[in-house]
């Protein structure tokens, strides 16, 4: 008889904090976080109206630095780095020899031979095993996810509650920058589709921060938002996530990511591939889907055609915004035109939806 032993999955530095404020907590990729407070719905509509705050320090953080960061990221990532600002941040996938993505990350560029990489908590350990792979003698890779805590304000009052508790010298802040922060940084990013900020700290301040902003916040309605929330507002944003929309047999190109890669770049890894994919088209793609009857579409739901396999559903979940149901998905690129019936098989049977144009929302700018 073998025995199998269960790890048990990681606590968030703020886990008592969670269940103070009366967190249904559970499972994602390891780690035990807040599912909701409330509910799911009342912190997706606090997010899309007023403000909400989100512990994701499960995040995983690495410092790229040393005489050669600047060549050795330049060489490995899809996007040109060179270009890219002190103090600005950008958005791309974590590409593999097969063109695959190994994960999306954003990196920082903290100074001229200095970079810091946002990773996906899940991928921790993967992207830094690829980071060490390709990295010259003259650069280090450095993990600094044990240390480092990460908060997200997310909504429409978010720079007011922001400005109130840390000041006007952040009111400039523009959308992928970031300013220096108590040994770490406000980025102003985020992964709701709303206006916010991304707060990356010292474990050690994490609680006296947490507790800052929400003693500011309280009065603009601010509220904690768990992990359900939180995918339900990044699907209406139509942002992918890694294991759903992103893994590493999908392509930037299949994702509908070719905006974060540059194809004019001489080489990087999976490049030759992709542009050969650019060249020939891609066989299957990523899109929004909208049921038109009742059924909620939910991840490996397969999607037909006239009785035939085109795809498989993604992402999918009931939104209070627009009292829809909707999903992502990957189906045949010939049948990825908006305004194309399909059927999701829900309990095997179809159940009819409508291709439609991503995202499913997005945010006025007024």
């Amino acid at each position: 008889m073998t025995m199998t032993l269960e790890t048990e999955p990681s606590k968030l530095p703020l886990h008592e904090e969670h269940l103070l404020k009366g967190a249904r907590m559970g499972d994602f990729g390891g780690w035990l976080v807040p599912l909701f407070y409330t509910s799911i719905m009342e912190e997706h509509t606090a997010v899309r109206t007023k403000a909400g705050l989100f512990d994701i320090s499960h995040m995983g953080e690495f410092l790229v630095e040393g005489p050669g960061a600047l060549s050795y990221l330049e060489k490995n990532l899809p996007r040109r780095i060179t270009p890219v600002k002190f103090s600005q941040a950008i958005y791309m996938p974590l590409v593999n020899d097969q063109g695959g993505m190994v994960d999306d990350i954003i990196v920082y560029r903290m100074a001229e031979q200095k970079f810091l990489i946002i990773v996906n908590a899940g991928n921790i350990a993967k992207d830094f095993a690829w980071f060490n792979a390709r990295v010259p003698r003259d650069v280090t890779v450095t993990d600094m996810s044990e240390d480092m805590g990460l908060l997200a304000l997310q909504g429409p009052l978010s720079q007011t509650i922001l400005l109130e508790c840390f000041g006007a010298f952040y009111k400039d802040l523009r959308r992928f920058h970031y300013k220096d922060f108590e040994g770490g940084v406000i980025a102003r990013t985020g992964y709701t589709g709303e206006d916010g900020y991304e707060i990356m700290i010292p474990k050690t301040k994490l609680k006296q921060v947490w507790d800052i902003l929400f003693r500011v916040g309280e009065k603009h309605g601010l509220l904690p938002i768990g992990f359900g929330a939180r995918d339900t507002l990044r699907l209406e944003a139509a942002m992918p996530l890694y294991g759903h929309e992103l893994n590493d047999e999908i392509t930037p190109l299949e994702a509908a990511l070719e905006w974060a890669i540059d194809l004019t770049k001489h080489e990087f890894p999976g490049s030759t591939i992709l542009k050969n994919q650019k060249l020939k088209g891609v066989q299957k793609k990523r899109i929004g889907l909208e049921m038109t009857e009742r059924g909620i579409p939910r991840q490996s739901f397969e999607i037909q055609k006239n009785g035939k396999t085109i795809g498989s559903v993604t992402s999918g979940s009931f939104i209070p915004t627009t009292g829809k149901n909707i999903g992502m998905a990957y189906v045949k690129t010939a049948e990825a035109i908006a305004g194309n019936t399909i059927d999701v098989m829900i309990r095997e049977k179809p159940v009819k939806a409508i291709v439609v144009s991503l995202p499913f929302y997005k945010r006025s700018q007024s």
